[in-house]
Parts: structure tokens; sequence; C-alpha cells
């Protein structure tokens, strides 16, 4: 099986900015941590408690995909009218490889040795402390890892789907792909037996035209694929595999493969922005979710995989893959 980190920041696209409109909030930048993340992502009660230990409130808004994310830092690096620029975000979670184009672009900082300690970083798992991206944790810390395959529902497909199921128009209308051009590419690529990162111009032609196919068939879908599967909407989706461990608490004929053909794995990673007007707050907020207590509340509640070794240990009954899902 093949596998590459989902959610690739999209080839020739710049980094113009990491600030974005904010609602108006009458508490000071000192007093508050913005911060973005992916949607079905946290225990809610996991911010609660940030405040009630630290003080400080949390502004906390959420994106749907990768692309969704880079077109709300390129549109925040706008400059408003009047010249003034608007507030940065002091905490976001994007994936390994869109964390390497910030990282070079110097549009990350470090995180502070002294309030992120080596003791915390020693919870996590080996492999986790080691990533190409970031050997030694210095600019970020892993949220969560898993897998992106395909969700189905297994009243219809009694065995489960390949990625060519996307081009069967006895299902058009109840199947989606991720809104994401990404991985949309990447499953057409794997249903037609070639890696996500084939680069030759015969094979990228053959995937647009086999893209292209699917699209008679399928809706593009980041944001509400979750409770389409839940609801029965759709019969099969591109899926990250947390989502549809989400989606099988309310329809349990629900399931999730990784095919053949392969997958993606990915690593989302907390990093704080180098412009971020109160990165002692996200410092502190990542060393809160360091704490091996509360990365397995919130890696049970949200039933996503974390990469924080003693927190699986107290997760009794959580994931023991990305997801709790076995990779195929």
């Amino acid at each position: 099986m093949s596998a590459i980190s989902r959610r690739q920041l999209l080839s020739g696209a710049a980094v113009l900015g990491l600030s974005t409109v904010l609602p108006a909030c009458s508490t000071t930048s000192e007093s508050r941590v913005s911060f973005l993340n992916w949607q079905d992502y946290i225990d809610p009660t996991l911010l609660t408690d940030f405040t009630a230990k630290s003080g400080l409130t949390v502004g906390y808004e959420t994106y749907a995909s990768n692309d969704a994310l880079f077109e709300r830092l390129i549109a925040a690096g706008v400059t408003r009218k009047g010249g003034r620029k608007t507030t940065t975000f002091d905490l976001i979670v994007p994936s390994e490889n869109l964390f390497r184009r910030l990282r070079n672009a110097d549009a990350l900082q470090t995180l502070d040795s002294t309030v992120v300690t080596e003791a915390l970083l020693g919870s996590l798992l080996p492999e986790m402390r080691s990533l190409p991206a970031d050997p030694g944790n210095r600019y970020s810390v892993p949220w969560a890892i898993g897998m992106t395959g395909i969700g189905y529902d297994t009243s219809v497909f009694p065995e489960p789907p390949a990625w060519d199921v996307f081009l069967d128009a006895a299902h058009a209308g109840k199947m989606s792909l991720l809104d994401e051009r990404r991985e949309a590419f990447a499953a057409a690529l794997f249903s037609l037996g070639q890696s996500p990162n084939a680069t030759d111009a015969a094979t990228i032609t053959a995937a647009k035209d086999q893209l292209g196919k699917m699209k008679a068939n399928v809706s593009f879908n980041s944001e509400t694929y979750l409770d389409d599967l839940a609801s029965g909407k759709l019969v099969a989706a591109q899926a990250f595999n947390t989502d549809v461990l989400q989606a099988r608490r309310k329809n349990p004929k629900l399931a999730f493969v990784v095919p053949k053909a392969g997958g993606t794995r990915w690593v989302d990673l907390l990093c704080i922005p180098a412009d971020a007007p109160n990165s002692a707050g996200a410092n502190k907020l990542i060393a809160f979710y360091l704490d091996p207590k509360v990365s397995a509340a919130n890696a049970t509640y949200n039933l996503v995989a974390t990469g924080n070794l003693a927190a699986r240990v107290r997760a009794e009954g959580g994931p023991r893959r990305p997801g709790g899902l076995p990779q195929r």
C-alpha cells in the first residue's frame, strides 16, 4: 500500500500572510488565544478547562479542508481599508506538507522550550519526535494522525469498494470526493493503479481524465459529508477515517477501508504563526494539550489517533491505530 501525507498545499502557491479577520471582542490579545483548527476535531470541554486553568479565553474557528485553510491564510494577508492589517491567528493546525511550506517561508516561530518542555514532549511517540519536517519538535507538536480512504454503507456494498467505485453510475448522486484538489486527484490516481506522487505528463493527463469521469457521479464535499454518510444521503465517500468513526456513532452500517491500491496518511501539527499576537498563550495551550490526560480525552471524544504515547495508554478503549481502524 502506498501512503503519502494528506492535504498537500497546491504547488506554485505562495504564502502571502498569516492574519485573518476575527469577530470583535473586548478582550486584549494577551488574554485571548485565537485558534484555527479542522472541523469536528476537538472536545469542547478541552477549551473550557484550558480557560479555567490559564485564565485565557479561546477564540475558536474551523475549516474543512487544506485548500480552505490555504485560502484563509491568503485572504488574511490582504490589507484592509485604511491600511490596517487584520488580526493574526495565534495557533493553527496545518498538515505536515503545509507545515513544511510555512516553515520554509519563515512564517512560523519556534516553540517556547520553557513552556513546551522536554518533559512534556517526552510523552510523544518516537516517530512523532522525528518527523522529517520538524525533528525534535522545535516548531510543532502533533495534534492527530490518520488515513484517508473510503467510507461506505455496508448494506449497499457487502464487500469493501475500491477507488473505481466513484466511476459507477449506479450510485451517481450518492457519492462524494473530498473538496480538496490534492485528495480528489489522489483518488483518480489510485483508481488507475498509480502512485499519488506521479509527476510524468502522461499519468497526470490520464488522472485528469479519470477525475472528469468520476465528476459525473460524485459531489465534492469536505464540510457535510460526515452528516450525509450518517443520514444515508451518501453511500460512499472519500473520507478521513476519523470522520467515518464519528459518523458510525449515528449509523452503525458504515465502515471504512483503505483500498489495496493505497491511501494517504496524514499528520496534523499544532504550530504558531511568526506574527502571532499572543504566542505566549499559544505555547500554554500546546503545553496543556500535551498533558496525556487532555490528549487522551480529546482522542476518545473525537475518535482520533493522538501522537501522544502516554495518552494512548490512558485512553482505555481508545484508538489503537490511526483512527482506531486497521490499515489495509
